[in-house]
């Protein structure tokens, strides 16, 4: 079921239906229903995805009622540790457990022990990473104190399965949902239209830019000996784009989706490609994984004994200033190599968007005040249109090189990739026939730029205030002009039909 096919808008046009139809009472028990269905209709295998579902949700509502009921530290600690012990059993085990193999065969050849684990076919419950780090979170804040845990079970099950982020997220938090799952939502109008104009561009975004980008970049992934060079460059840019609109499309799906029942998601994009470093980028892509691991990765490890002992002994052997960069630099490691495994059991995700993240940032953090001296030895204005320009190109293109190994099957093929960058081509440029050989033909390409120009306008303007609040306040003529302006492009420029494969969601896998 996926999020652009005919089956997934009639199964929300049905839920939404019986959900505004049904008592208040139950209305969550609509979504509860609806969610479970989706579940399980999106995974094969049945009798593994009920096995899976039901050791983390188990885990985290009996685990959290005894964090709450028992006050001594030590005893609600221990609960916590078991709880979250549970859902990562399940996690690694289903998810990550050829990562695991491919780390003991290397240290198995190191010591040359002849016996070699053979890789294990696992399916993985559909939301599987998602819905277990919002369960860690939800049990951490249970024993922080910060909420209280859901004595009902089955209001308990429908925050962890509300149908609409098992896809692509975003991350949500306990005490900022449930008022809003609980509470009985009333038909509105406006923001019915307003949900409707939010999916009508999440659905642009995938079908009129992120698969015709994708035919290009897999057509060149698939022939390097044929497409290198400007090409290889051309696809290296072209990617981290068709990521984005793969990615953000299905998120403002899924939201506009929850708005019209009435339910806010947290904001998970806001114009990340005008980020002028690679820090500030971060803050603009997935928001909510950002925030997830910054409340329950990156401060406890901060804050951890051996942080503050570290942190202790490196200012007074180093110094104030260089000694408290240490224990940040490590705890921004730790974290970065995290984002990395949970993407994927794969090195190349691993390096990809954990380590070299990791990397572009310290280096920018190390370098940024001889960058400052220098620029003011040149008397080069950092505040000018241009400046920022050059900054965020060249933020674009770091994140571009770190998505070539996100890529990749394997570590050597993303070298080689890079490697059939460098082969001198240009007669590519200049011949406009040769370009239109890798996937996509002239009119493919000029759908793509002015489609891309529409994109990074639309985004340049949600940077201050929401499109659809600025389209609302313009008159009723304008407002419907672009309205079928946008849904006629769906139908007329759509990748769909023979050959499309409406399972190509990157971030489904994650």
């Amino acid at each position: 079921m996926n999020l652009t096919s005919t089956t997934f808008a009639f199964f929300c046009m049905l839920t939404i239906f019986i959900y505004f139809i049904f008592p208040k009472k139950i209305k969550w028990v609509v979504l509860l229903i609806a969610s479970l269905i989706f579940l399980f209709y999106n995974n094969d295998n049945l009798i593994f995805s009920i096995l899976q579902l039901l050791i983390i949700f188990l885990s985290s509502y009996i685990f959290g009622i005894l964090i709450e009921k028992n006050k001594h530290r030590k005893r609600s600690k221990l609960y916590l540790g078991l709880g979250i012990l549970f859902i990562l059993f399940i996690l690694i085990y289903f998810k990550y457990s050829n990562l695991i193999l491919i780390i003991s065969n290397h240290i198995r050849n190191l010591f040359n022990i002849k016996y070699e684990w053979k890789f294990i076919n696992r399916t993985s419950l559909i939301g599987l990473s998602y819905f277990s780090l919002i369960m860690i979170g939800y049990l951490t804040d249970i024993y922080r104190g910060a909420i209280k845990p859901e004595k009902n079970i089955f209001k308990c099950a429908l925050f962890m399965v509300y149908f609409p982020i098992l896809n692509s997220g975003p991350f949500i938090k306990y005490e900022n949902m449930k008022d809003q799952l609980f509470k009985p939502h009333k038909f509105d109008y406006e923001k019915m239209t307003r949900g409707l104009i939010r999916v009508a561009w999440g659905i642009f975004k995938i079908l009129v830019i992120s698969l015709r980008l994708g035919y290009f970049v897999d057509a060149v992934w698939a022939d390097q000996v044929t497409f290198n060079g400007f090409y290889s460059i051309l696809a290296a840019l072209f990617f981290p784009l068709q990521l984005y609109t793969n990615f953000s499309g299905s998120i403002d799906i899924i939201m506009g989706i929850s708005e019209i029942i009435g339910i806010d998601l947290p904001e998970n994009f806001t114009a990340p490609f005008f980020s002028k470093s690679m820090t500030e980028f971060w803050r603009n892509w997935h928001i909510t994984l950002g925030a997830w691991l910054r409340d329950y990765i990156f401060y406890p490890i901060q804050k951890s004994n051996i942080m503050q002992k570290l942190n202790k002994f490196c200012r007074k052997k180093l110094g104030k200033k260089v000694g408290k960069k240490v224990s940040l630099y490590l705890s921004m490691l730790i974290m970065w190599t995290f984002i990395g495994i949970w993407h994927g059991g794969a090195f190349t995700f691993i390096i990809g968007s954990g380590i070299l993240q990791f990397v572009f940032i310290f280096l920018e953090d190390m370098l940024s005040p001889i960058v400052s001296k220098v620029n003011k030895k040149l008397n080069i204005n950092e505040e000018t249109f241009g400046y920022r320009l050059y900054q965020i190109i060249r933020t674009f293109i770091f994140f571009s090189f770190t998505m070539i190994f996100f890529r990749a099957p394997r570590v050597a093929y993303a070298i080689a990739f890079i490697k059939g960058m460098f082969v001198w081509n240009p007669w590519v440029i200049l011949d406009n026939k040769s370009l239109y050989t890798a996937g996509l033909d002239l009119l493919d390409f000029r759908v793509l730029i002015i489609s891309l120009i529409t994109l990074f306008i639309v985004d340049y303007l949600s940077k201050t205030e929401s499109v659809r609040d600025r389209l609302k306040k313009q008159n009723i003529v304008f407002r419907w002009i672009v309205i079928f302006a946008l849904i006629f492009s769906i139908i007329i420029f759509g990748c769909y039909g023979p050959g499309y494969d409406p399972a190509a969601f990157i971030y489904r896998e994650f």
